[in-house]
């Protein structure tokens, strides 16, 4: 499933974006010589953009990832075998084109 609710200003000078993604069990490796095969678990995501354009050459862009901050979770026969959170991350960023 996905979805994504966007936002654009009257005057254009701001936007902004929220994109949440989540996706089913899914095969991550196949098993082989007897062991099971391992399904990486649902991972819910949800990421924000946000932009402002001051001017017409300048734009001002800060982003949000993942920030559910989910856990990666790989499993073999309803047993976890790898587990990882790959964090949250904030970034901002100015551009000028001249």
């Amino acid at each position: 499933a996905n979805a994504m609710l966007g936002f654009d200003s009257d005057d254009g000078r701001h936007t902004a974006t929220m994109v949440y993604n989540v996706f089913g069990e899914r095969l991550y490796v196949a098993g082989r010589l007897g062991a099971p095969d391992g399904y990486e678990q649902p991972y819910h995501s949800l990421d924000f953009t946000y932009s402002w354009f001051p001017t017409e050459t300048i734009t001002v862009k800060g982003k949000l990832r993942n920030i559910l901050d989910g856990t990666v979770e790989i499993e073999r026969e309803g047993i976890v075998v790898f587990s990882e959170r790959p964090g949250s991350s904030a970034s901002v960023s100015f551009k000028w084109a001249f």
